[in-house]
């Protein structure tokens, strides 16, 4: 018997202490924990600035190792691409077959260890509003910001950092470590999170989507109607609205944090 209590008491601190090193690096990386500036240090010089004629690009796809990305609104009907950093040999730009790849990963210095000692270099794009092909993103530590693109997909996987999104038709989001903000979904949402708080302002669904969170909250404003699945292991759930008899469901899962629907 006092074997067994033994194991029980080891296996609650060590829960415990999970549980600490979790919220601690979430707050490290959240930047809500101001000791350890995991982003390094930003280069102001440009490396790369080309522009792209709209009607030409059929996808954008941009790979970063370390550095924000920033979608901007264009002033005219051109894609024009902005990269920062020393060298620019470490930046890979390719056009063909009217795919626009953005490669900032090959190259970059990897002298990185829980986010200490390592150059960022953020990546601008600048695109009409009116952009509606696919762009993909995927990014190992840095935030993401993207405009409103009403007509466009948007797949991003990020390892560490922030997600913010504006008015999208389709938004893929896998993010490990960092928050997902969007601001309104108008077809189909997909986000994985693993360690972050998912906030949505509207969601306007004509496909079954899903939210998938590890730890952090669920946050959700008006919908459509549609019907609400939604489930946490460790936490509240409230709906204020749901449509039972919807053809449209959007399933919410979450293990520790609460769910909040606000239509």
């Amino acid at each position: 018997m006092r074997n067994r209590g033994l194991i029980i008491t080891l296996i609650v601190l060590i829960s415990i202490l999970i549980i600490i090193l979790v919220a601690f690096l979430w707050l490290c990386l959240s930047g809500k924990f101001k000791m350890i500036n995991w982003k390094g240090k930003k280069s102001n010089q440009v490396i790369f600035d080309t522009n792209y004629k709209l009607s030409e690009v059929e996808s954008l796809e941009i790979l970063s190792t370390a550095g924000d990305i920033y979608l901007k609104e264009s002033t005219d009907e051109t894609i024009r691409v902005v990269a920062y950093g020393e060298n620019e040999a470490n930046l890979a730009v390719d056009f063909e077959e009217n795919q626009l790849k953005v490669d900032y990963t090959k190259y970059q210095q990897k002298k990185m260890f829980f986010g200490f000692h390592f150059s960022s270099n953020d990546i601008v794009v600048y695109l009409p509003k009116t952009y509606e092909k696919d762009i993909q993103i995927k990014a190992n530590y840095g935030d993401i910001e993207v405009i409103d693109l009403e007509k466009a997909t948007v797949d991003i996987e990020e390892d560490c950092g922030d997600v913010v999104l504006g008015k999208v038709k389709n938004a893929f989001v896998k993010n490990h470590y960092g928050d997902i903000k969007i601001a309104e979904i108008g077809n189909q949402v997909l986000v994985e999170s693993d360690c972050g708080d998912v906030k949505i302002g509207s969601v306007k669904l004509a496909e079954d989507s899903k939210i998938t969170n590890s730890f952090g909250d669920i946050k959700i404003g008006q919908t459509n109607e549609i019907y609400i699945e939604a489930k946490t292991d460790l936490g509240d759930v409230k709906v204020n609205k749901n449509e039972r008899h919807a053809e449209i469901t959007l399933k919410i899962e979450n293990d520790c944090g609460d769910i909040k629907v606000e239509n």
